[in-house]
């Protein structure tokens, strides 16, 4: 395999995820954006939908490759598989997110208890919770649509959703 056709292979598989979850997360951090002018604090909305899309559109990609993705394709229905793996991609996530939590306030205080402490307590508890609830929502709408798509033949489900009859 050659070096354009990979790119292209690559472009294509990681491509169409990206946007999705890019779609999703502008859509999120939109809301966001609206919700913080009330209170005229400026939010810059862009960068972070970008960023996020990026990674979790090529962590969903592999993770979907592993045996952890693959699980319960083929013996459950494709709700069950579905929330499996928005469960198991939203533990992750939360995990994800407390760790750079940490990571920020490891780096003010010196002292990961006190780390800890912080983040649970005084930080954006709730915020990490409401990330990974949207980001959980997103996942569940891919996973979906990619077991449907996979159960009816794959790019069924895009003929039927988006060419004329």
């Amino acid at each position: 395999m050659g070096l354009l056709s990979t790119v292209k292979h690559e472009a294509k598989e990681v491509g169409l995820v990206t946007l999705y979850f890019f779609f999703c997360f502008g859509i999120i951090l939109t809301l966001k954006k609206l919700m913080l002018a009330t209170y005229a604090i400026e939010f810059y909305a862009l960068s972070g939908a970008v960023i996020g899309a990026l990674i979790v559109g090529k962590v969903v990609v592999v993770l979907d490759k592993t045996r952890a993705g693959k699980r319960f394709d083929a013996s459950h229905s494709i709700g069950v598989a579905a929330l499996y793996k928005t469960t198991v991609y939203s533990a992750i996530t939360f995990l994800v997110l407390l760790a750079e939590k940490l990571f920020h306030a490891y780096r003010e205080s010196g002292m990961l208890g006190e780390a800890f402490l912080e983040v649970w307590t005084q930080r954006d508890r709730n915020g990490i919770f409401a990330k990974v609830l949207c980001i959980g929502l997103a996942f569940m709408g891919y996973h979906l649509y990619k077991g449907l798509d996979r159960r009816l033949g794959e790019g069924t489900l895009k003929r039927l959703v988006f060419n004329r009859q």
